[in-house]
């Protein structure tokens, strides 16, 4: 019989597409699974995320889901980031020059770059109308109650029936814990500790053009933090809060933009928490009194801020935003007479040049 080593014979090798496919599994949530793999060994991070995201927009499974955020962790552990660009803090024109006492605002369909580094140069903050749909709202705020429930159990892992829903993404980081516990006991839940939340939250972000006015604004392709984005409900329980800018507790030289979802009616004079705010460009970040919490600012000082321009709580349909950076001076907005939870989500963008130090960072 011929072999490989008779003369004259040539073996063709097959084809490496055919052979690929041979061995590549049949399921297909399995086969996205395991390209995505093949392009994180093969050095390719953000090719793994970006594959698995497209294929888990268009399966919507858990697996895929809960590899996704471990993806993310990792892609943006692998980076080097750049120096990022140069000009910082870029130069915008006042989209909204006859806006004055108020945060400005405009639809969704509506956001640019130009737009949100506008406003937030020179209002402080932009409220976008409309980013999520309704029944992402519906979705979203169905999550935050599930993974609300999945923390009532004090085990160190979730229950196997809670899949892609609450998640909690191990670190290695000490205080991790401590803090989790710390964020659950306020009716919080950190985003990706939730990869079912993350993987729809962020399709539902970058859909509406808030992650493209963003990178455009960074410059930079974003990340977003473990333990700077997060889950809310909160309840209406009459208390003072203090008044901060994030910029206190983050990196000095830290380049960042939050997006702030309402998920239920709050804020102007409805019965649930909102948030208020000094509608205003902060250009530097306030000293702090510490009497509140270690990076609260007083009372008397913000009364003295807002005398030209006096605070405001906007009032927020269900899937609207609040889009500002660490400067912007806010606290909740809670009364004696509310009744109702809220539920809303915040996700803080990095840039990765430029990112906040003490969080994990994921890539977007």
């Amino acid at each position: 019989p011929e072999t490989a080593g008779t003369p004259g014979i040539t073996i063709t090798p097959e084809p490496t597409a055919a052979a690929a496919a041979r061995t590549a599994p049949a399921d297909p949530m399995e086969r996205e699974l395991a390209e995505a793999d093949r392009l994180l060994a093969a050095g390719d991070p953000v090719g793994a995320v970006d594959h698995l995201a497209r294929a888990n927009a268009a399966l919507g499974h858990p697996s895929l889901d809960i590899r996704l955020v471990e993806l993310r962790h990792e892609a943006a552990r692998s980076i080097e980031p750049g120096p990022g660009r140069p000009d910082w803090p870029p130069v915008y024109a006042d989209p909204f020059p006859d806006v004055t006492g108020r945060v400005p605002e405009v639809e969704a369909g509506r956001l640019t770059t130009e737009l949100l580094g506008g406003a937030v140069a020179h209002h402080g903050a932009l409220v976008v109308r409309g980013v999520f749909s309704q029944e992402q709202v519906a979705r979203t705020a169905e999550a935050i109650e599930r993974t609300h429930e999945s923390q009532q159990v004090d085990d160190a892992e979730p229950a196997a029936d809670l899949g892609a829903w609450y998640r909690p993404l191990r670190t290695g980081r000490a205080n991790d814990e401590v803090l989790r516990r710390m964020v659950a006991g306020q009716g919080g839940t950190w985003l990706a500790d939730s990869p079912a939340s993350t993987a729809r939250i962020l399709q539902e972000l970058e859909a509406a053009g808030v992650t493209g006015a963003i990178a455009g604004h960074l410059g930079e392709r974003p990340y977003f933090s473990l333990q700077k984005s997060t889950l809310r409900r909160s309840l209406p329980i009459h208390k003072n809060v203090a008044w901060h800018q994030d910029g206190s507790f983050l990196d000095r030289d830290v380049r960042t933009m939050n997006v702030w979802v309402a998920l239920s009616p709050c804020g102007g004079e409805l019965p649930s928490p909102g948030l208020e705010v000094v509608p205003k460009r902060i250009d530097e970040i306030l000293p702090v009194d510490g009497v509140m919490s270690p990076h609260s600012i007083s009372y008397d000082l913000v009364a003295e801020i807002a005398t030209e321009t006096p605070t405001v709580v906007p009032e927020f349909a269900p899937g609207d935003a609040i889009v500002f950076d660490e400067r912007f001076l806010h606290r909740t907005h809670l009364t004696a007479t509310m009744t109702e939870i809220r539920y809303a989500l915040e996700c803080w963008f990095f840039a990765p040049s430029h990112q906040a130090t003490t969080y994990t960072p994921l890539l977007v």
